[in-house]
């Protein structure tokens, strides 16, 4: 791709999304960065052209999306992930939020992952009860993701803050 901003036909974009040696360092984390960014210009893509207004549009979309992805049941058909893209019609982009799930380098493999604890535990708990998380692009030197003014037994300064966790909103959009 040249430099600068580029459209995307899909296939580009698929290669753009998951291409691993061939751009940056060649990581994972730097592929789901890549994925989330693209996602996010979607959403906006999606939202700018009108097409969550427009049932000709959008049911292309939602086909696709049905039949490329794995999904709960309940959105598993047309009229399921319909009724959850109408719903989030309202929903300011800076709300549409993508976070990884807190990680480090794996001890015995410098080329695996492994969760962080009890900062993973503390987010998919809070997922599971749909409580609140937020997220930032870069979080402070020291503290671990996932806590906010977290101390070292991993209890909190404040009264059940909300917690933060690497991401971005989907707001920052533009994949670069």
């Amino acid at each position: 791709l040249p430099a600068g901003r580029v459209t995307l036909n899909g296939e580009q974009a698929l290669g753009y999304v998951r291409a691993r040696k061939t751009l940056g360092d060649g990581s994972d984390t730097e592929r789901m960065d890549r994925q989330q960014r693209f996602l996010a210009a979607l959403a906006a893509k999606v939202r700018s052209n009108g097409v969550l207004l427009n049932p000709v549009k959008l049911y292309p979309v939602l086909d696709a999306a049905t039949s490329s992805l794995t999904t709960d049941p309940g959105l598993a058909s047309l009229r399921g992930l319909y009724d959850l893209v109408r719903g989030m019609r309202g929903i300011p982009m800076e709300r549409v939020q993508f976070l990884t799930v807190p990680r480090k380098s794996y001890a015995q493999n410098a080329n695996r992952d492994e969760l962080v604890e009890p900062a993973a535990h503390r987010l998919f708990a809070r997922l599971r009860s749909d409580a609140p998380v937020a997220v930032a692009r870069e979080l402070p030197e020291g503290g671990p993701e996932g806590h906010a003014d977290a101390l070292s037994d991993g209890s909190s300064l404040t009264p059940d803050p909300v917690p933060t966790f690497r991401g971005r909103t989907a707001a920052e959009g533009a994949c670069e």
